[in-house]
């Protein structure tokens, strides 16, 4: 594509040095995977290693280079042809550049995007699987995996970057793919991974503390899910629409922030005021039951069903249901989506249940790693009335340290007994990352034990684990991994749990 095209569909991006007559394949901001006549994007964060890239980027064949206004001063931008400046954020129009040179390949197919700090892997993938239950081509994009039909490909990001994912949805679209489930973290959404995008859905979950590493503060990060309805309004597919839930943390403002931007596009909302809601929530160790409501297109009355779920806990009773809402205006058939529900696999890491051999007790696996996701997956565990609960989890170093003694007052309320260990304490000290941990409890709270080493941690919560009682892992979940200091080496939490059931069952 010549570059006077790409000036001509994206205004925010200039040619202020070279022939526009030039040609141009695709773009790129990893140097290392540029090939002859890619355009090189150079990354905002200021580095030391900024030259050495640019010089790389020009030895490889790149002609051009995407810089944002403040980047024009820098040294080795001389080496390039051509110059493409944008006002915006780079990585906006490096999106953008990257929808277009792909082909546009999300506006050919259905993409349903997902955001909130907790449940986007699990309603995407109960939204994969319900999307193949009912015969549709389906992709799922997220955290765990990535999933073209049955075909499981690893994850790097929650959300890739901008040009690996757009030459991901073409293939997925030469497969014949229709319908791609997809999360966007707040991360993807503001470094503009997924700017230009045409989607179909935009959904929000929820939005509760993490990521204050990244995000100055929670207004930020709010603001950054929020540009999942910009880019919802941006689209120009038919038949798009957007879901918030509204009785959850966060809830109300993005209903009042979607209000105030005056969007046209339909949003619907999950909970008592709005359009599907769900009552008389039945838990066991079983499954789930509860009644799902809906207000009728164009008709004064309710519909009401009753759904049966083989998925465990209050929140997959929150996560069927929005995944029922949104196949609801999908179009999905309806009587065999509710059909579907009855028998939805485990999502990875999430509530994962680890019975012990003679069955007579559990372990729940699961990431919950923020203060939200650990009371949510706690309170579905006290619902479930076992005899005795034990929360085992830790907290990532070089990350948010705010919210480790909430995670503390947490796990004190609603578990019989905590042990606190390492999650991937990376650099820090993990040590003192539990004396973090730790001064959440309240005084005199001696409930509680800790144990770095996370192998140990398991292998004593197993032993003290009661007859009818439940032993949530949390923290990990799916990662099959433990990061401490800058060595990365296996780690599975269900099966260390597997093992100390085992040894426990000699």
């Amino acid at each position: 594509m010549k570059l006077s095209e790409i000036i001509k569909r994206i205004p925010d991006v200039k040619l202020i040095k070279g022939e526009s007559s030039l040609e141009v394949d695709y773009i790129w901001g990893d140097s290392r995977k540029l090939k002859p006549n890619d355009i090189f994007v150079l990354p905002e964060e200021t580095n030391e290693k900024q030259e050495s890239f640019l010089k790389m980027a020009e030895e490889l064949g790149s002609k051009v280079i995407l810089v944002s206004k403040r980047q024009l001063k820098l040294k080795g931008l001389e080496l390039f042809s051509a110059i493409l400046e944008t006002e915006e954020a780079v990585g906006e129009a490096h999106g953008k550049i990257a929808c277009l040179l792909a082909g546009n390949p999300a506006k050919k197919m259905k993409l349903v995007a997902i955001t909130g700090t907790n449940g986007k892997t699990s309603l995407t993938f109960i939204l994969f699987h319900l999307a193949r239950k009912v015969g549709k081509n389906a992709a799922l994009i997220g955290t765990v995996q990535i999933q073209i039909m049955d075909r499981i490909l690893e994850s790097g990001y929650t959300t890739p970057d901008a040009s690996s994912l757009n030459l991901l949805l073409k293939q997925m679209l030469e497969e014949g793919i229709e319908y791609v489930f997809i999360e966007m973290s707040s991360h993807g959404l503001k470094l503009g991974r997924v700017a230009g995008l045409e989607i179909t859905c935009a959904g929000f979950t929820n939005l509760t503390q993490d990521h204050l590493d990244f995000h100055p503060d929670m207004e930020e990060y709010f603001e950054s899910k929020f540009k999942i309805f910009q880019l919802l309004e941006q689209s120009s597919v038919k038949n798009k629409f957007g879901l918030v839930a509204g009785d959850v943390s966060y809830g109300t403002a993005m209903i009042k922030r979607i209000a105030d931007a005056k969007l046209k596009s339909p949003v619907f909302i999950l909970g008592k005021s709005g359009e599907f809601n769900y009552t008389n929530t039945k838990l066991s160790l079983l499954g789930s039951e509860y009644r799902f409501h809906k207000k009728a297109k164009n008709l004064p009355f309710i519909e009401v069903r009753s759904i049966k779920t083989n998925l465990l806990g209050n929140f997959n009773v929150f996560n069927t249901s929005f995944a029922l809402a949104i196949a609801y205006e999908l179009g999905f058939p309806w009587e065999e989506v509710i059909s579907c529900l009855e028998k939805i696999p485990t999502v990875p890491g999430r509530f994962h249940v680890v019975p012990f051999p003679d069955r007579t007790r559990i372990a729940v696996v699961d990431y919950a790693h923020t203060p939200d996701a650990l009371e949510n997956i706690l309170k579905s565990c006290v619902e479930i009335a076992p005899k005795q609960i034990i929360c085992l989890f830790g907290c990532g170093g070089d990350r948010d340290r705010t919210k480790r003694p909430q995670m503390a007052r947490i796990a004190e309320t609603f578990a019989d007994f905590v042990i606190l260990t390492s999650d991937n304490p990376r650099t820090e000290s993990p040590e003192t990352i539990l004396d973090e941990i730790e001064s959440g409890f309240s005084r005199g709270f001696q409930r509680y034990e800790k144990i770095t080493d996370r192998r140990v941690a398991i292998q004593r919560a197993v032993g003290l684990l009661d007859r009818d009682g439940i032993l949530v892992v949390a923290g990990k979940g799916h990662e099959t991994y433990q990061i401490i200091g800058k060595e990365k080496s296996k780690f599975v939490d269900f099966e260390e749990i597997e093992n100390a059931f085992q040894n426990l069952g000699l």
